[in-house]
């Protein structure tokens, strides 16, 4: 899991060790300002940010250290510790970012995989579906599909730890959901693992769906129906984007329409 993602979880602690001890406006204003730019993943702010925190620290540990009302001396001594570390990993996150920069001054687009989290019972549409992303030009390479033994776990991998691998490496999820999903146990740990690890992720309703997002997902975030054309063209035209991907539009009508057909006979 990189620096960026990691800060993510541990900011909130970051946050409470210094406001428990300080209630001066000026490092409440470096923190609050440093959880909404860890939530908007701005690295450049973060590390300014960080930096502020790091002199705090620097100027305050002694006294924090001799404060016989201050209790958990080695919060505070870890929650330094782990500002430079965070400090010095999110340099070289940055470095990386800056050398995708082109002569434009936009970042190139990352090829990111993308994991479909779903439950086997629903093989006949989600192979359907993996299908069709390959069709729109996504590399089966980039796919995580678990039903298929092409775009499945390699051979002699130990299969949770791969996922976990894969998860903590930020790929992409794609949530399909139906009532075989919530009602699968396994499932729903894919589901909190790629919680917990802040992976993006897109939701995706099939058609035989009939209760209501429920759990750690976003409901807020609008989901894709799987019956809807409308819905498959929006998808096809954000994942053309996102992968630089090409199909011709005769290419694209054939596989919705292959698609919505296998999708309305099951």
């Amino acid at each position: 899991m990189n620096a960026l993602k990691r800060l993510a979880i541990e900011v909130d602690g970051i946050y409470g060790t210094i406001t428990d001890y300080s209630s001066e406006a000026y490092v409440k204003n470096i923190v609050d300002h440093l959880k909404s730019s860890v939530a908007n993943q701005d690295i450049e702010q973060i590390l300014y940010l960080l930096n502020k925190v790091d002199d705090w620290y620097r100027d305050n540990i002694n006294e924090i250290n001799n404060n016989q009302f201050v209790f958990n001396h080695k919060a505070h001594r870890n929650t330094w510790e782990n500002v430079k570390i965070f400090k010095e990993e999110l340099i070289e996150l940055n470095t990386e970012v800056s050398s995708q920069i082109g002569d434009s001054g936009e970042v190139a687009e990352m090829t990111k995989k993308i994991f479909i989290s779903h439950s086997s019972k629903d093989e006949v549409i989600c192979s359907a579906f993996v299908e069709l992303l390959e069709t729109i030009g996504i590399a089966d390479d980039i796919i995580l599909y678990t039903s298929s033994p092409r775009h499945g776990i390699p051979g002699d991998r130990d299969i949770f730890n791969y996922l976990r691998d894969h998860l903590s490496d930020g790929i992409t999820v794609f949530y399909m959901l139906s009532d075989n999903y919530y009602n699968s146990t396994y499932c729903l740990n894919e589901m909190g693992a790629a919680w917990v690890a802040q992976n993006d992720f897109s939701t995706f309703l099939l058609p035989n769906f009939s209760g209501e997002i429920e759990g750690v997902i976003d409901r807020n975030k609008k989901a894709f129906r799987l019956e809807q054309a409308i819905d498959l063209i929006n998808l096809k035209n954000k994942l053309v984007t996102t992968y630089s991907a090409q199909i011709s539009e005769a290419k694209w009508e054939d596989a919705k329409n292959k698609f919505l057909k296998i999708v309305n006979e099951v």
